[in-house]
């Protein structure tokens, strides 16, 4: 089949490239992609694999209301999204240690440790709540939205879109050595931001999956900020989908199959700029956004047979059976949470946490400097893909 590509597009000479990168990057140029044409006709099997990650990601929407704790299902993809980021900028934090970290920011008070996780993710959070509650406002998820966003994460919240864009030339990849394509800069870059703003705000016959995967694309090897720039496709994707009717809350932990499928990742962006088979790009991201959502479907399933086990092992009312349904929800708590949500004194919660761990349903935990909390395992086992139950008490 002739399937229509991509034009090329432009490569601008580096004479100062990134310190680090391999020569053959230097020699090739910095790269410039082609403006995204209004219309592009795709296979008919990339159009079958969008309708699909739509019809999917319709699911997980509606399953994460059966659960009868959304808010606590969006608030862990949040931080599983957030520590995916941190480790992109090179900080590993354990999920665990995420959770607990979001509870105790929750508070108003965030340690003065800058080293803390609760500092750490705090920027990617703040700027996915932002990004969140601007496209409820009716915003466009555009170029001044994702600057927005890229200030938050990089602590220059209420900085201009012109204010942190990229003006040197750019890497994509992990490490310096292991980068794999450089990024122009210049009046060029700020034409091609603008013309991309301009491609996502209108409308055109394309499937809504297949846009976000074009748009990402797009973003990605534009790479318009210096920092950050590896979750600002994330974020765009993110809420996008918000935007487009394709979810209602951020459900979908998207960057924790970015994360997981790296290699693979960079190697189809590389491909396009090589081939201009935008198609096959399309069909990767539709296959991860209908794989993720029915991985995602099966937390959800496996998170109610979970709440079943905890129903049948405590009476059947009461404030403890209602601690314990929520914590498929909040799965990291501690006696402040029990109070500021059920009402209880302090001796209440004492008590309720006591009968949790003699049931086995929770686990005790000093994080950090602060006060006690505690572990629902059973809940983060799920939450992770490979869990290491050995690092939990």
């Amino acid at each position: 089949m002739n399937v229509p590509t991509l034009p090329p597009g432009q490569w601008a000479a580096v004479p100062v490239p990134p310190p680090g990168v391999p020569d053959e990057l230097r020699r090739e140029g910095a790269y410039l992609p082609p403006p995204l044409p209004s219309e592009l006709a795709l296979p008919v099997r990339t159009y079958r694999l969008a309708a699909e990650a739509e019809h999917a990601l319709g699911r997980l929407d509606e399953a994460a209301d059966r659960l009868g704790v959304r808010a606590g299902l969006v608030r862990a993809t949040q931080v599983r999204d957030a520590q995916a980021s941190a480790g992109l900028s090179g900080t590993a934090i354990g999920l665990r240690e995420a959770l607990a970290a979001d509870l105790q920011a929750a508070r108003g008070t965030p340690p003065t440790d800058r080293s803390a996780p609760a500092q750490l993710l705090a920027p990617y959070l703040a700027a996915y709540d932002h990004g969140v509650d601007r496209v409820r406002r009716g915003a466009v998820v555009d170029a001044v939205l994702v600057g927005e966003m890229t200030a938050i994460m990089v602590g220059r919240c209420g900085a201009g879109l012109r204010d942190v864009l990229r003006r040197e030339t750019g890497r994509l990849g992990a490490t310096p050595e292991r980068s794999y394509l450089l990024t122009a800069t210049g009046a060029h870059l700020v034409a091609l931001l603008e013309q991309w703003s301009t491609w996502v705000r209108e409308e055109n016959a394309q499937p809504r999956v297949a846009r976000i995967a074009l748009a990402h694309y797009q973003l990605e090897v534009l790479q318009p900020f210096p920092t950050a720039n590896g979750h600002v496709a994330r974020g765009f994707s993110m809420l996008e989908m918000i935007r487009a009717g394709l979810l209602r809350d951020q459900l979908l932990p998207l960057s924790v199959w970015l994360d997981d499928t790296l290699p693979e990742y960079q190697e189809e962006i590389r491909s396009v700029v090589d081939t201009g088979r935008v198609h096959e790009w399309v069909e990767f991201f539709a296959c991860a956004v209908r794989d993720q959502a029915a991985a995602q479907l099966r937390l959800i399933a496996d998170l109610e047979d979970l709440a079943d086990r905890y129903a049948r092992r405590l009476p059947r009312t009461g404030t403890l059976p209602a601690v314990a349904a929520e914590l498929i929800g909040f799965p990291v708590i501690d006696h402040r949470a029990l109070r500021d949500r059920h009402g209880v004194t302090t001796k209440a919660a004492t008590d309720i946490t006591r009968r949790l761990v003699e049931s086995d349903i929770l686990v005790p935990w000093d994080f950090r400097d602060y006060r006690r909390v505690f572990v629902c395992r059973d809940v983060l086992n799920l939450l992770v893909d490979h869990p290491d139950t050995a690092a939990l008490p």
